[in-house]
């Protein structure tokens, strides 16, 4: 399974490999780099695995992606 995917905090990538590693996946390419000071980064990452883990991982990985989205487009109220 192929992912490409933009992220804000590249924490983000660190829970992608954690979790791949919990579900019993691999990867065997991974490729990120900054897009700019501000504008976060841009990742591909190549999983292997069970048909069933890469099924759940995949689930997760939209979730983690999704929150990261969202958190930084979320305002916060100004005080």
């Amino acid at each position: 399974m192929k992912t490409a995917f933009t992220m804000r905090d590249g924490r983000v990538l660190a829970r992608i490999i954690h979790l791949a590693h919990r579900f019993g996946c691999s990867y065997t390419r991974l490729d990120a780099q900054r897009n700019g000071a501000d504008s976060g980064y841009e990742a591909t990452i190549e999983l292997h695995g069970p048909e069933d883990a890469l099924r759940r991982l995949k689930v997760q990985v939209n979730k983690l992606i999704n929150d990261d989205h969202f958190t930084i487009n979320k305002k916060e109220p100004r005080t």
